[in-house]
């Protein structure tokens, strides 16, 4: 059987090494990893890692000539908002590098292009569950700009099939990020908070959950927006009571008051010392979840992994890999894959 060929935008990032891993267990895939990152992954020679930035014209026409043709797409490079990307770098990323990916792939006869866009596209939604159908109002960069890279990729109907899929926090063996933070609270029998009494369910999706269902969309027909996430969501405060009697933690959970916490984390945010964002701050005491029966029925596809299930199998790797990490700012690895800088946390640390 000939093998294929695929392309990976951000295939150095948390999701795309477990997508370049995917396809090399499945053995008929070849994977061209194209990133601003350059991290060599143990995977011997069986992919290809090329590294050029998507804002590039000619750094995404050279991927197309030197190592197509691509059999499908993937185009998971983004942005997270982050201390170290400006606004304007954020947009770029996100609208320019699609534009220039799907151009790029229309030229060059690309059967099918995957494209992973977010839930925070929605912003504070008015009700819940949200659907496809669900009015978009972001209220940050990063939001507006997956907006926008939709509406990019909806000129392209007719051209080649394109499929969305919107997506939750995405967690699983490797995520680090603020989870880290959460985890090492919990390791070292510390308080973890929450906002108001913890009641707000937030979803989440399993790596390799997401990973099954982009290979799916890439053999569906036309264009299409999906919504994914895990089943059974559970409130913060169920999901972090989980961790910790894994943990046999002594960790205890303290609520904070809610207004006067984001009004705190709206001030910080403002001096630049929280790792958290408008959109993270902002939600932390809310709930967000999809209604994810359009994927579920038209790609046949179904989490294998639950939300809790996830958490565990990622803290029991932290804690087998809880000295090796860089944190952002002193290694190449991305937001999602390194410890952030802890900022306000470590007064939290101090205190709990």
């Amino acid at each position: 059987m000939k093998q294929k060929k695929v392309l990976i935008t951000g295939g150095n990032g948390f999701l795309g090494q477990h997508l370049v891993h995917y396809f090399l267990e499945q053995g008929r895939v070849v994977p061209v990893v194209f990133d601003m990152l350059r991290i060599p992954m143990d995977v011997g020679k069986r992919y290809i890692s090329v590294q050029g930035d998507i804002r590039s014209k000619k750094d995404v026409s050279r991927i197309f000539e030197n190592f197509g043709p691509f059999d499908a797409v993937y185009h998971l490079a983004s942005a997270m908002p982050d201390r170290s990307m400006s606004d304007t770098a954020t947009w770029d990323i996100s609208v320019s590098g699609t534009i220039h990916i799907a151009r790029a792939a229309h030229e060059h006869n690309v059967r099918s292009l995957v494209f992973t866009s977010s839930n925070v596209i929605y912003g504070i939604p008015a009700s819940l569950p949200v659907t496809e159908s669900t009015p978009l109002r972001p209220i940050e960069v990063y939001g507006r700009s997956k907006v926008q890279a939709e509406r990019e990729l909806a000129k392209f109907q007719g051209t080649m099939n394109i499929q969305i899929i919107r997506c939750p926090v995405i967690t699983g063996v490797g995520r680090l990020g603020l989870q880290a933070i959460l985890f090492e609270f919990i390791s070292e029998n510390r308080n973890v908070y929450v906002l108001g009494d913890g009641s707000n369910r937030y979803q989440f999706v399993d790596a390799t959950d997401v990973c099954q269902a982009l290979a799916k969309a890439s053999e569906s027909q036309g264009f299409d927006i999906y919504n994914i996430g895990g089943d059974g969501v559970k409130t913060m405060k169920e999901l972090y009571e989980i961790v910790i009697k894994f943990a046999n933690s002594s960790s205890r959970i303290v609520s904070l008051p809610q207004g006067p916490a984001l009004f705190t984390l709206s001030l910080l945010d403002t001096l630049s010392i929280s790792p958290l964002g408008i959109y993270q701050y902002s939600m932390l005491g809310r709930s967000m979840y999809a209604d994810t029966t359009k994927i579920k029925t038209k790609l046949g596809w179904n989490p294998q992994k639950t939300i809790p299930g996830s958490f565990l199998e990622n803290y029991t790797w932290y804690l087998a890999h809880k000295n090796d990490f860089d944190e952002v700012g002193r290694g190449t690895a991305s937001s999602n894959r390194s410890v952030p800088k802890k900022r306000i946390f470590s007064l939290l640390k101090a205190l709990s």
